[in-house]
């Protein structure tokens, strides 16, 4: 049984995968010691991820401790950290939902709720991506 998300790292390569399919991306901010990240990754984000082809999302992983920087759009590299902020990522798990421009197209899903109504809120946050996206 598969575990891990493709993980994140280049946003360029992502914005032109993101153009080409016509897709939004649903990315996972996480933590390699969060457990409820890992709720999230194998509760919710795998069997979506399993159930990708046709959908118009693209489900990647970036592991906030374990890479240090990312590829930016225009090719130069910025500290994960940074570029965090400039999200507004202060929580894990945090689930950004974003463009070709990386820019967010649903308000982002923070934390896990325990009351189980976490993929009800999901299901919105992608109706509500899909809908930006005009599909």
């Amino acid at each position: 049984m598969q575990t891990e998300l493709p993980a994140l790292a280049n946003l360029q390569e992502a914005a032109a995968t993101l153009r080409q399919q016509g897709s939004v991306l649903v990315l996972l901010v996480s933590r390699s010691d969060c457990a409820y990240c890992r709720e999230v990754r194998l509760h919710y984000l795998l069997p979506l991820a399993r159930s990708e082809a046709g959908r118009p999302w693209l489900i990647r992983e970036l592991e906030s401790d374990q890479v240090s920087s990312l590829r930016q759009l225009d090719g130069s590299s910025v500290s994960v950290k940074e570029w965090l902020k400039r999200m507004h990522v202060n929580f894990f798990p945090t689930l950004l939902f974003l463009d070709a421009a990386m820019q967010p197209v649903a308000e982002p899903l923070r934390g896990l709720d325990q009351a189980g109504f976490y993929g009800a809120y999901l299901e919105q946050r992608l109706q509500q991506a899909a809908a930006a996206k005009g599909r």
